[in-house]
């Protein structure tokens, strides 16, 4: 199970003093779509080049020009590219083909899907890399829990359609509510303002991290 730190903040200093002090407890490093907007694919080649060890994903949220959009971030240094799941099905194959022509992977993103078993079926084809199950900032509060009920049915939905597929969980994730997750057992647990808004947020992290291991 992973840990991926959705670092949002788009002050360039701010985000990498973050990502410096968590590093060693998170897996993935998130150039969330705040940076990106502010910095661009400058601040993902930077996260890279700072993170060689870690996986970074450019939150691009692609919906259109699938395949330049993805392409200008694997070329940059993404090894992971969000792609909004209702983007048109010609859209997701073309990000696809970025991604097996660069070596990099593509994280579908199901805000706003109503239908989980509907678009599964709609992207199985292409056996996507990562579908996240995700529940915008705007409608979850860091450490609740009521927006993470319906995941279950759904994580069981993608593992009968995708059962190839890694599956993330985001949203509002906490201390708080890990436990609800944990029994889910995800392949990756998406953590951003529970972290950089924590008073220490190396301790959240590391301990966040040790829950996932079962070590605490």
């Amino acid at each position: 199970m992973l840990l991926q730190l959705a670092n949002d903040s788009h002050i360039r200093s701010d985000f990498f003093t973050l990502a410096i002090k968590v590093a060693s407890h998170v897996d993935i490093i998130e150039v969330g779509t705040p940076a990106l907007l502010a910095h661009g694919m400058e601040l993902v080649r930077e996260t890279k080049a700072a993170f060689p060890g870690h996986k970074v994903l450019a939150d691009a949220k692609i919906v259109d020009g699938g395949y330049l959009e993805a392409a200008m971030a694997f070329q940059s240094g993404a090894d992971i590219v969000t792609v909004l799941a209702f983007a048109p099905v010609k859209t997701i194959q073309e990000t696809v083909k970025a991604a097996e022509e660069f070596g990099g992977q593509i994280m579908l993103d199901t805000l706003a899907i109503e239908s989980i078993e509907e678009f599964a079926s709609k992207v199985a084809p292409f056996s996507p890399d990562y579908v996240c199950l995700h529940t915008s900032a705007d409608l979850s509060n860091v450490g609740e829990d009521s927006h993470l009920t319906g995941y279950a049915e759904k994580m069981g939905t993608l593992r009968r359609i995708l059962p190839h597929t890694m599956i993330a969980v985001a949203g509002g994730i906490s201390l708080d509510n890990l436990p609800v997750l944990l029994s889910l057992r995800p392949d990756v647990v998406i953590a951003g303002r529970s972290i950089s808004r924590a008073e220490n947020p190396v301790e959240a992290a590391a301990t966040m991290k040790k829950r996932m291991a079962g070590s605490i």
